[in-house]
């Protein structure tokens, strides 16, 4: 009886799949942005960190801001999920709105939420801006009005903008100012 050789695996080389590269990129965007800051973030930097050439992330994002734009889209992506979370196990309106309020603050605390609205304010109207306000807030206002609206309300939009600026308040510039904040959980709570 002869043996039959081994087959060896097929093991793929080369770049990674468009998805995968994107992904990875963005993930080190988040990483660059919290490790260097806004001020000091740049191409070179994501590159280095993601072992990607400065040739790839233009040719994946276009330039600095794409790739922050790109960013800041994924990480609206994570809104949904997280305002919605423990919302089922609620009974009353109330206790749906307490639960959206503590959930959209745990949200905007992220530190990677931190960096990139930190971000987006400093950039003001040249750009991430307003797209963080189209693709974050509104996804965030989109999902408050869902609940003004079962409420009855006559102007359900006005009453998400009310209801999530009286969220953040005074609490939410502290942190973006970069305060420590002594008893979070409970400050939020209130």
């Amino acid at each position: 009886m002869t043996s039959q050789p081994a087959i060896e695996p097929v093991i793929k080389k080369g770049r990674p799949s468009e998805d995968g590269l994107r992904d990875r990129l963005l993930d080190h965007t988040i990483k660059v942005l919290l490790r260097d800051g806004y001020q000091k973030f740049s191409m070179m930097a994501v590159a280095q960190s993601a072992k990607a050439s400065k040739e790839t992330l233009y040719r994946q994002f276009g330039d600095k801001s794409g790739l922050l734009h790109a960013a800041l889209i994924r990480n609206a992506a994570l809104i949904a999920p997280l305002l919605n979370e423990g919302l089922q196990k609620t009974q009353s309106s109330e206790e749906r709105l307490h639960r959206l309020a503590l959930n959209y603050l745990h949200g905007c605390y992220l530190p990677e939420a931190l960096a990139l609205q930190r971000i987006a304010y400093a950039d003001g109207e040249r750009g991430l801006g307003p797209i963080f306000a189209e693709e974050i807030t509104e996804y965030a206002i989109a999902c408050i009005v869902d609940e003004f609206t079962q409420l009855d309300s006559p102007q359900p939009r006005e009453d998400a903008e009310v209801f999530l600026g009286m969220i953040q308040g005074k609490l939410h510039e502290k942190i973006m100012l970069g305060a420590s904040i002594d008893n979070l959980e409970e400050k939020m709570e209130q």
